[in-house]
C-alpha cells in the first residue's frame, strides 16, 4: 500500500508561458480541478476525502489546493502555496509530510500516520484543510482536522518568505488533483472513480468549500467555477453545487 501523506510547499513555479493551468502543471502531470476566478483571497477551507493506493516507486497522486498569486503575468513572479494529501509509491505508512514551519503544541505533526482512509464502497474519511492570512502578523496559518474535527494550528509560511505577491494576498484558488507516472500506466487521482452518474457516489470530493475574505470570514462556494482536465477522457471534475465537486478517475471501474 502506498503512503498517503498531507504536505504543504512553498514553490516557484517555472514554465516559459500559457495560462495558469500550464504554469502550474508540467506536461508529465496530469490534473483536474477547479480554478477560482481571478480577485482577492485570503484564505480558503475545503473537506476532502482521505484514500489511498498501491503505486510503483515512480507514480503519485496528490489531491489538494494550491493559493497562489499569479505575479506581472511573468513566469517568474507565480508564487504558489499547496496543501495536498497525497499517495507515494515506496512506502506502506500513511503519515504527515510538509515543508511548513511547524507549530508547537500542533495535534499532528509532520510524520504522524493518518489513519484509516476511505473506502470507495464504504465508510468515508476526511481531513479538513484551511490555509487562512493572519491579519495580526501576515503570515499564511496551515490548520488541519480529522473526521469533521475542528482544524487545529499545525504550521505556517512566514510572510517573511513573499516578496510582494502573497505577501498581501492571493490572486487565485486552484482545488483538485494530480498524478504523475514516469511510465504510461493510469495512475488513480482521487478514490479511482470517474465522477459519472454511475460512479458519482464513489467518486472523490471535495466538500464544505469556504472562500476567506480579507476580514477572515468563510463563505460557502455556493456556484460553479471553471474546470480544468488535462486527459478530460481519463479524469474529470464535475461541477460545484453547493460548496462540493466530486473528482478523479480512471483506476478502478465500476463493475
Amino acid at each position: 500500500m502506498g503512503s498517503f501523506s498531507l504536505f504543504a510547499v512553498l514553490l516557484l513555479v517555472l514554465f516559459a508561458r500559457g495560462n495558469n493551468a500550464a504554469r502550474l502543471y508540467p506536461t508529465s502531470q496530469k490534473a483536474a480541478d477547479h480554478e477560482m476566478l481571478a480577485g482577492e483571497y485570503y484564505g480558503v477551507s475545503v473537506t476532502m476525502d482521505v484514500y489511498d493506493f498501491l503505486l510503483t516507486s515512480d507514480q503519485y497522486s496528490l489531491a489538494g489546493v494550491r493559493i497562489f498569486n499569479e505575479g506581472d503575468g511573468a513566469a517568474t513572479s507565480l508564487s504558489v502555496i499547496q496543501v495536498n494529501p497525497g499517495t507515494f509509491g515506496g512506502d506502506s505508512a500513511t503519515h504527515l509530510f510538509g515543508f511548513w514551519s511547524p507549530e508547537a503544541g500542533a495535534p499532528i505533526a509532520l510524520g504522524d500516520v493518518i489513519s484509516p482512509v476511505s473506502q470507495p464502497n464504504g465508510a468515508k474519511q476526511t481531513i479538513t484543510v484551511k490555509v487562512i492570512k493572519d491579519t495580526a502578523s501576515g503570515d499564511w496559518l496551515v490548520h488541519y482536522g480529522f473526521n469533521q474535527g475542528d482544524p487545529k494550528l499545525i504550521g505556517r509560511y512566514p510572510k517573511s518568505l513573499f516578496t510582494g505577491g502573497l505577501a498581501d494576498r492571493a490572486t487565485h484558488i486552484n482545488i483538485g488533483g494530480v498524478v504523475q507516472a514516469s511510465n504510461t500506466g493510469l495512475v488513480p487521482m482521487g478514490s479511482g472513480y470517474l465522477p459519472t452518474n454511475d460512479s458519482m457516489a464513489m467518486a472523490a470530493s471535495f466538500s464544505n468549500i469556504e472562500i476567506i475574505d480579507r476580514n477572515g470570514k468563510a463563505l460557502l462556494l455556493n456556484h460553479d467555477f471553471p474546470g480544468y482536465s488535462s486527459k478530460p477522457d481519463v479524469y474529470s471534475v464535475s461541477p460545484v453545487i453547493n460548496g462540493q465537486f466530486f473528482y478523479g478517475g480512471p483506476y478502478r471501474t465500476t463493475t
